[in-house]
């Protein structure tokens, strides 16, 4: 039975080994955050000691994502996904052990769990950057939009599965099976056979190689504002997550109204991720920055607050777009940029958020107590429409478009010629 035209990039055995171990070790890590937690507190640790662990994970991937993107774009993208699978399933592994011995320290939790952080800093990266090189131009949004799906999906799953296996069995189980979904995702991994390699430049230090990375987004100064624009986005969506408990617990439905509102965003991703399947904009930055803005309805509709149905469905709204607006931007980067660069690329990406969010976190109640609830909530959404709404005017965010070919590329008579990729745009 032929596959539907969306779900054709799973034709592709290189994709789909791909595919199959990032959705075995997707699920086996949306088990950890939930379970790090209690097996942390079971542990005899602390609320003070649970922000410890769970802040050095953050920390040491945000530190090693530019090293990840260099080696990315340096090594083999294969090996280092393989080499990722390999260190979190070693730690992991280890962590398990000492749970089931009741042996584990906070300190060793806190150096485990940072040294998986840092692995998954040079897994993000390369994942991204490895998919041109395992199908076609044409077929890279289905591509990113299978992918995004599946981790949407997992984070769904994920928790419930951790709550299942705590019950059971116990923190030490959940990380065991994570443990092992590194593990048989390595061994897809290195069975994966990629269509063809990139070119690599040349040897050179390992400062020049992060400067090229670098250099290849500043003189396309309107893809750096692209990518400031987000991280502005990301630091403001982080006064909903942090708010929106507190106005619950105050007289509107508590944790249940809450969790309500959660779980839409949860399926307003899922519908996202199988939206991006099918829907392909002619001007992708463009579309990107003006679906964007819609992220400010959860913030918005949280301020009066309104019904709880309303707010709802607004954020189940605002998380469709979000992950179809996600899917959008990884498959315009990966056509963008040079393959030789990708990683790099996508490092400095995901550097910008993962600096943005937990910024946000740590202003929201800070600027709450500052400026009153309601007006804290509304300057948030006009930060996350603002900017987003100014960057659709930008010639160079215009230039991007869809070729008929199904391709992303740029017209020049839009952009100056400084502004112009390296590999000669597209007529």
């Amino acid at each position: 039975m032929p596959l539907p035209t969306s779900l054709s990039t799973l034709r592709e055995r290189p994709y789909r080994l791909l595919w199959t171990a990032r959705s075995v070790s997707a699920l086996g890590n949306a088990l950890i955050p939930v379970t790090v937690v209690f097996a942390v507190l079971r542990s005899g640790g602390s609320a003070l000691d649970v922000g410890t662990v769970l802040t050095c994970h953050a920390v040491g991937q945000v530190a090693m994502l530019p090293v990840g993107g260099v080696w990315a774009d340096r090594l083999s993208r294969k090996v280092v996904l393989m080499a990722t699978d390999a260190v979190q399933a070693v730690c992991y592994g280890l962590l398990a052990v000492m749970v089931f011995l009741h042996e584990a320290a906070v300190w060793q939790f806190a150096v485990t769990y940072t040294i998986a952080g840092m692995a998954f800093a040079f897994f993000t990266p390369a994942s991204r950057a490895v998919l041109p090189e395992l199908v076609g131009a044409e077929h890279l949004q289905p591509a990113n939009a299978l992918l995004g799906l599946t981790d949407s999906t997992t984070k769904v799953l994920g928790p419930a599965l951790a709550a299942l296996l705590l019950a059971i069995s116990g923190p030490g189980t959940a990380i065991l099976v994570n443990s092992l979904s590194f593990l048989l995702s390595l061994a897809l991994v290195s069975r994966m056979h990629p269509r063809r390699q990139p070119q690599r430049s040349g040897k050179q230090r390992f400062l020049a190689d992060l400067r090229d990375g670098w250099s290849a987004v500043a003189r396309r100064r309107w893809y750096l504002a692209n990518l400031l624009c987000w991280g502005v986005w990301n630091f403001a969506i982080a006064f909903f997550f942090v708010l929106g408990p507190v106005v619950m617990e105050h007289g509107h439905g508590g944790a249940t109204a809450w969790s309500v509102v959660t779980a839409t965003g949860a399926v307003g991703s899922i519908a996202g991720g199988l939206a991006a399947l099918h829907v392909r904009p002619r001007r992708p930055l463009v579309t990107a920055n003006a679906a964007a803005v819609i992220g400010a309805a959860p913030l918005a509709l949280l301020a009066p607050p309104a019904p709880l149905v309303a707010l709802a469905l607004g954020v189940a709204v605002a998380f469709t777009m979000t992950a179809l607006v996600g899917e959008v931007l990884a498959t315009t980067q990966q056509q963008l940029f040079p393959e030789e660069l990708l990683a790099r690329v996508s490092s400095l990406d995901w550097t910008i958020s993962l600096i943005a969010m937990p910024a946000g976190y740590a202003a929201a109640a800070p600027v709450a107590q500052l400026l009153g609830m309601r007006t804290t909530l509304l300057a948030a959404a006009a930060l996350i429409g603002t900017p987003c709404l100014l960057l659709t005017l930008l010639p160079g965010i215009r230039s991007v478009q869809r070729l008929p070919d199904g391709t992303i590329g740029l017209t020049p008579d839009r952009i100056p010629a400084t502004a112009l990729p390296d590999p000669p745009a597209v007529p």
